[in-house]
């Protein structure tokens, strides 16, 4: 009985292995290790979207790499770069990190961790940016610390106002100014 169960075991074990083999080769959904590894519907390289009006652009969305999930209508991004260039002429805000979500149904960008952003001569890192669309600023939290013009802050939570040259922190904040 062994003797004829053999070859069936054989050519089952061997098509096991020819299918693993052929399944890794096959293009179609893929895995992306973000946070875990996730299926995604689509691979993206080199992602850029673009927010326009009145004749210009008004951010840019950068991203290395970037899986799409259709079903939940959200991109998640590998080294995402915003840069905001705003109604007014003022100088871009730019906001990096090693990672970033989108979720088009409410228009979020969540950015985490290693976040540095560069605003009017003042250079920021914290450990989570959020951009909801049409709000007007991102928000910093986890160890937030803004440096240049001669001063360094410390606070757990900000604000980056994006059509002004202004920043809020409200608690917990902790200054350090430099004489020149």
């Amino acid at each position: 009985m062994l003797k004829k169960a053999f070859p069936i075991i054989l050519t089952v074990m061997l098509m096991f292995f020819l299918l693993s083999i052929f399944w890794r080769e096959t293009p179609g959904p893929r895995q992306v290790d973000f946070d875990q590894d996730l299926e995604v519907d689509l691979n993206i390289r080199d992602l850029t979207l673009v927010q326009s009006g009145r004749d210009k652009k008004i951010w840019e969305l950068d991203a290395k790499q970037a899986g799409f999930m259709r079903k939940e209508n959200i991109y998640l991004l590998q080294e995402p770069v915003m840069t905001y260039f705003g109604e007014k002429n003022g100088e871009p805000v730019e906001i990096r990190a090693a990672r970033g979500r989108i979720d088009q149904d409410s228009g979020t960008l969540y950015m985490w961790p290693d976040v540095k952003a560069r605003s009017g001569g003042l250079y920021t890192t914290s450990e989570k940016a959020t951009y909801k669309e049409g709000e007007g600023h991102v928000l910093l939290e986890d160890n937030v610390s803004f440096t240049g013009r001669g001063m360094r802050v410390d606070t757990p939570r900000a604000l980056i106002m994006l059509e002004e040259d202004k920043i809020v922190a409200t608690q917990g904040v902790r200054t350090s100014i430099r004489g020149n």
